[in-house]
Formats: C-alpha cells, structure tokens, sequence
C-alpha cells in the first residue's frame, strides 16, 4: 500500500505539471481533417496510458496485469488497493503490447522500451511456468488468479476450474510474441523455447481438458485436483457458470470465444482430423447476419448477430489475421458503421461495451454491466444503455483510424473522461457520473487497437507453419454462404453529434488547462 502511495503522488506531481487533460487541446474539426494532428493526439493517448500500462497495472515481482484500480470520484486517484488479480484475456493484452513494443510498433514502443519489454517476458514467463509446477492440474491454462508481490494463486472460485475462452487470447497472444521475437530477436533462443512450450503445452491438453466430443468445447472445465497431473485427473464440464447461457457451457461463439476454437482446430493432437471440422459444425447456429436499419438514410447495413453486439466480443480482430479475408473485413467495417449510427441516430456521445458500473460515491456498491450494446443486432437482451466507454472504440481503429478517433476523442472529452493514467472508464450520457476505473479491458484494448493489433505477426507464422491459407480458406467456406452479399457498402460511417452535458466536475489532478470548444 506505502509503494501505491508513493507512486500516486508521483504520478500527481506530474499530471499537475503536465496536461493529462489534453483532449481539450483538440477540435474535432482538426482530428477529422488533419492527419499530423492525429498522431500528435494518439502519441499523447500512448504517454499517459503508460502511467497505467507500467505502473499501476502491474505487479512488478511476477510481471503480471493487475486487472485494474478504483479511483477516487473527486480527485481521479487511486482509492483503495488495486485489483489484486487477473486473467488470462489481461494478459493477452499485455503480451501483445510488449510483443508490438519489440518489433518497433511507433505507439507500442512509446510505453516500454525493448530492455524493459524482454524484462517483462522473462517475468511473465517465470510466473507461468511456476504456477504450472505449483497448479498441473491446470495444463498449463491460467485461471482467475489472485496476485500478490510476486505471489499468485488461483482465486477463490477458480480453485476446481479453468475457463477456455480467455486462454484463447492468451494461446494468440505468446503464439505471436513467438513471432515477433523469431522476427526481431532470433538471438533470444531461451526465451523463444519457454514461450513456445508455454504455448504448446495449452494446444497438447486442450482436448483432455475442454474437448466434450462431437465438436463440443467446455466454457468452463472442472478440475477434479488441481495439485494432481494432467494424466492423473478428471475434467468435467462446469455448467454452474452458463445460467445465462442458451447453450449448455459450451465455447460456441463467432466472436471472442471463437479464437480457442481456431487454436484446437491447429494444434491440438487430434487423433482424426475430421473430428475437429466438427467445430464448425456446432458453432453454425450462432453464424446469422441481420440488416440494421439506418434512420433518416433508408438504408441498410448488414453485420453478423452479437450476443449483446458490445465492442467487446471484437476481440478476436486484434490477434488473428481476420482482416485479410474480404467477407470478414467487410463484417468487421459494418459493424462499426453500425455502433456509429447507434449513436448518433440516438443522440448518444459514445457507444457501448461491457464496462464496469458508474457511482457517485466511493463507497458506492460496484457492478460489472454485461449486457451492453444494441438491440436490434444482438440475441439477448441489452439492459444498459446510459454508460459510454472510450474502449468501444478498440476495433474501428482496424476499420477507420479517424473515425475512431473522432469517437475517441468525443468520449474522453466527457466530464473525468480523463485521469492521470489515461482514459476513465465510462462515462454516463447525461454527464451526471462516471465508472471510476482504469482496468486493462477498458484501456489497453483500445490501445492495442491504436497500434494496429498484433495479428500480422500472427499471420506470418501460422504462413511459416503452413496454416495461413488453411485459415483463410475455412473462413471463407464457414461465413460465405451467409455472408456473401452484405448490404451497406455505400453507407459511410457517422460521426459525434452531441457531446456531454459538462454536469460532473474533472478530476480534480486531471484539469483543462484551456477552454477549448469542441467543434461538431
């Protein structure tokens, strides 16, 4: 707790003389018509986000994320301890930073600097590979855990299972920082083995652990003994955890789920190979486009069905090469026309994803809002729709950079749409509260969206590997027969048209410097 002291007055003492406040010092105007302007702005986005990706997100004995930190409502500063846990998807993210950090990446390398990003991986891969030895029940996935100096250990409910679709992201991402370093840093042999095998290993008991049969993949797996070998163990699907699931817990989905699927369907040690084309064949049902209307154009924009369409079932974009087959760049552009006409056709300042709750008090009870996003593209219902967060915006920096920072720029612009590590949260519409948070899903997302994603180095091994066209080509046979003719081609992407009303105050250590109006 003294260090978390110590690095918030540090991290004040700097915000106070520097402008955290910066989103004031551009135009919207200037953000849609001035290229150098948006690099100027994105390079600042990359020097306070560190504060976060550095510091206050890490735990710097193990080298893992901590999953974030409530601030104070008032002053913007860290209130409490932190989260002193993560997962598998937090460090999926991380990983990818440091990867996109050591191949060059110009955003990427403005946080870590190569000594620092390869101090992290050994880090990291230290952890991981005791926590194995600690917890082989486990396979070599990672649970929920719970991260303490240096300490980790699974948390409470994490104690008997193992989810699949976070180590999903977390297979991508030390497959692609394998790349990166096979690139960049063919020297690094050690460091390039333990990641391999960390990897592998995951691929080599996938089946044992999460394959139910008939192309059936557990969400969540019980673990009879978590201090008991792989061999010596019994797997079980957790279905206590899928009560608001229409399938009975199984990893079904097209969106983020969907990349521990295409990792079983490459690397585990199938006996025969057409038991994993059954993969396909149970994820079908969920593959269905719906044609949203756009108010006030007569025009239709045809995008794949979400479960709450919430920006954050786009995950999958950011670590495989999904963009370099034309069906699926046509979905993933759609998709943010979309979330653009959401917004603005409903006089909303920002758009949606699953975010942490607003409060105006800190004591304020704390809940996690799933079921954000929008009806009329989504399966389930959409409960919540009065909370905005500048993550939303992760993916459209695949589809259209200025866009997305026009809707960046709108969100944070919001009242305590900053803070000294970078963007807040959430916001409310009414400018009334927002989600005093700063977590790795709704921060660094973003950022690795800005950086382009990591999935080029994705690509480039699985080509090395023999897999790439392979990839493209189911891609192409799973969504072409629904996805062919997609309405919305000559619909262009909508931009910010209401701001925040001004209701909130700033944080108090994150204050404009000027008064500049921004222009719609």
């Amino acid at each position: 707790m003294k260090s978390l002291i110590v690095l918030s007055l540090l991290i004040y003492l700097i915000a106070t003389q520097e402008n955290c406040r910066f989103a004031f010092e551009y135009t919207q105007k200037e953000l849609q018509s001035d290229p150098k302007k948006v690099q100027e702005f994105l390079s600042k986005v990359m020097k306070w986000e560190s504060n976060f990706a550095k510091d206050l997100g890490i735990d710097k004995k193990s080298g893992l994320t901590l999953d974030g930190q409530q601030l104070d409502v008032n002053t913007g500063m860290p209130y409490g301890k932190p989260h002193q846990f993560t997962a598998s998807s937090k460090e999926s993210i991380h990983l990818a930073l440091i990867g996109l950090a050591l191949s060059n990446n110009e955003y990427a390398k403005q946080i870590y600097s190569e000594e620092e990003a390869l101090d992290l991986l050994n880090r990291k891969i230290n952890t991981y590979e005791q926590f194995d030895k600690d917890y082989p029940g486990y396979g070599g996935f990672l649970p929920w855990v719970a991260v303490n100096d240096g300490v980790v250990t699974p948390t409470w409910d994490w104690t008997d299972g193992v989810p699949s679709l976070d180590n999903g992201q977390l297979f991508w991402a030390a497959y692609a920082v394998v790349s990166v370093l096979e690139t960049w840093y063919s020297d690094q042999e050690e460091l390039i083995g333990r990641y391999t095998r960390f990897y592998q290993k995951m691929a080599n008991n996938s089946i044992t652990i999460f394959y139910e049969g008939d192309g059936l993949i557990r969400a969540v797996t019980r673990i009879q003994d978590i201090k008991a070998s792989v061999e010596n163990n019994k797997y079980t699907n957790r279905q206590t955890d899928c009560t608001n699931f229409r399938s009975p817990c199984y990893l079904d989905d097209p969106y983020e789920g969907e990349l521990f699927a295409w990792m079983m369907y490459f690397y585990a040690p199938w006996k025969d190979t057409t038991e994993r084309e059954k993969i396909w064949v149970a994820k079908k049902s969920k593959l269905q486009v719906v044609d949203y209307k756009v108010a006030g154009l007569n025009k239709y924009i045809s995008v794949q069905r979400g479960w709450w369409f919430s920006a954050h079932e786009q995950w999958k974009y950011l670590f495989l090469p999904y963009t370099h087959d034309q069906i699926q760049l046509n979905l993933l552009i759609n998709g943010e026309k979309v979330r653009t006409w959401d917004a603005r056709n409903n006089e909303k300042p920002g758009m949606f994803a699953s975010i942490t709750s607003n409060i105006t008090k800190n004591e304020d009870p704390v809940d996690y809002y799933s079921a954000c996003g929008i009806q009329e593209v989504s399966f389930i219902p959409v409960s919540y729709r009065h909370l905005v967060t500048p993550y939303s915006t992760m993916t459209m920096f695949l589809a259209n950079q200025e866009v997305a920072v026009s809707w960046y720029h709108n969100m944070i612009s919001g009242p305590a749409g900053q803070n000294a590590f970078g963007s807040t949260e959430g916001v409310v519409v009414d400018g009334t509260s927002v989600a005093p948070f700063v977590t790795w899903d709704s921060k660094m997302t973003t950022v690795l969206g800005m950086a382009g994603g990591i999935f080029d180095y994705t690509a480039k091994k699985l080509n090395s590997e023999g897999n790439y066209n392979l990839f493209l080509k189911v891609l192409n046979r799973e969504w072409q027969q629904s996805f062919s003719n997609l309405k919305g081609a000559d619909v262009p992407f909508a931009y910010p048209n209401v701001t925040f009303p001004q209701i909130k105050k700033d944080f108090t250590t994150c204050t404009r410097k000027t008064d500049i109006i921004i222009e719609q």
